[in-house]
């Protein structure tokens, strides 16, 4: 699994007049003389790859999943000469509808600050948002619209179903040129499990994409050839080009639930690392697998019932872990509020403990 260091989040740091637009160019391929014979002025069509997914025209896909697709315009309100409050524009995102009371998906960071949201769909139709769910640790967002009028949810597919060099299209509000008309890009599913490092948080589980991800598409979807999210655009690259990010759908479809139910974060409180054989011989310890704690937060479930710095975490439920990523993955299935077993390695002795789970 490798870690990117340098990470921009795709979100507009403020909004960009729309200029003029033009219709779209439209690509030009030289005729092969043996498909032509009969008409010099037919030109070939490359052919759709495997999947169903044309990447030379993926206009009936847009006209799917467009109504799921939202602008995320955050404001923030600021006093004129007068002393009169007002908003202004401040930054600019996307969001996808996942069901038909108004749930709307995007990353934490577009919505972060804000003093007011406003979700414009495709149909120009301005709405006000609120956040009804947060997980900052995970970039992600809940909103919610009363007026659901016009808008259509997407689906949400499946990550761990796509293969690398799959298509996939990215659809967003990128650069905020016009909030009623997303940018599309197509391209390919470029590698998965990948780990990213942003300014406030370590992301697992990352999809990398090709497909054009910009300042603005940040909580937008990235599609498979069905329409199906499967993944949450967050990212790209900072000086390398064609590398974008998106969350994997799979990973964070507890988290979603635990947003459509109210319900928090799962808290454990502590920070961990993968154990390895050297860790093991410069601590001392007697296995050189499993979740490294390195850190026990005052006052959590894990300081109340006695996890210390050092301690090895080698099984969660009697399910064996191998590293810090497999304990947070069977955090992330839990609630708040859930006993959970811990099986932990202090130097020769083994421990089990109950440990139950407070809100992040």
């Amino acid at each position: 699994m490798r870690t990117i260091r340098t990470l921009t989040l795709v979100v507009a740091a403020s909004l960009i007049a729309a200029a003029c637009t033009s219709p779209a160019g439209t690509a030009t391929t030289t005729a092969d003389p043996a498909t032509t014979a009969t008409d010099a002025t037919t030109v070939a069509s490359p052919p759709a790859p495997a999947g169903g997914l044309d990447l030379y025209d993926v206009s009936p896909l847009v006209d799917q999943v467009i109504d799921g697709v939202v602008a995320v315009t955050q404001a923030r309100l600021v006093r004129d000469l007068q002393g009169n409050p007002t908003e202004v524009p401040s930054g600019a995102g996307t969001g996808i509808v996942i069901d038909d009371v108004g749930h709307i998906l995007t990353n934490f960071h577009v919505v972060a600050g804000s003093d007011a949201l406003i979700v414009t769909s495709a149909d120009g139709k301005d709405r006000d948002a609120v956040v009804v769910g947060s997980a900052p640790h995970r970039d992600l967002a809940l909103l919610r619209v009363t007026d659901t009028t016009g808008l259509e949810p997407l689906p949400l597919g499946s990550s761990r179903a796509m293969d690398v060099g799959d298509p996939v299209i990215a659809i967003g509000n990128a650069l905020a040129l016009d909030a009623t008309t997303p940018s599309v890009s197509a391209g390919i599913l470029s590698a998965t499990e990948r780990t990213i490092r942003t300014e406030n948080a370590t992301l697992d589980h990352m999809l990398q994409t090709d497909a054009a991800i910009n300042p603005g598409n940040s909580g937008g979807p990235l599609l498979n050839a069905a329409g199906e999210v499967i993944g949450i655009n967050t990212a790209v690259a900072g000086g390398a080009q064609n590398i974008g990010f998106a969350i994997a759908i799979d990973s964070v479809k507890p988290t979603i639930a635990r947003f459509l139910r109210g319900v928090g974060e799962p808290f454990l409180g502590v920070s961990m690392v993968d154990n390895s054989p050297l860790a093991r011989e410069r601590l001392g310890l007697t296995v050189d697998t499993g979740a490294l704690v390195v850190e026990v937060v005052p006052s959590s479930p894990a300081a109340a019932v006695g996890i210390r710095r050092f301690d090895v975490i080698v099984a969660v439920d009697g399910t064996p872990v191998s590293t810090a990523q497999d304990v947070i993955d069977l955090l992330g299935t839990k609630d708040p509020g859930d006993t959970i077993a811990l099986r932990l390695r202090r130097g020769a002795d083994t421990i089990d403990l109950e440990v139950t789970l407070t809100e992040r």
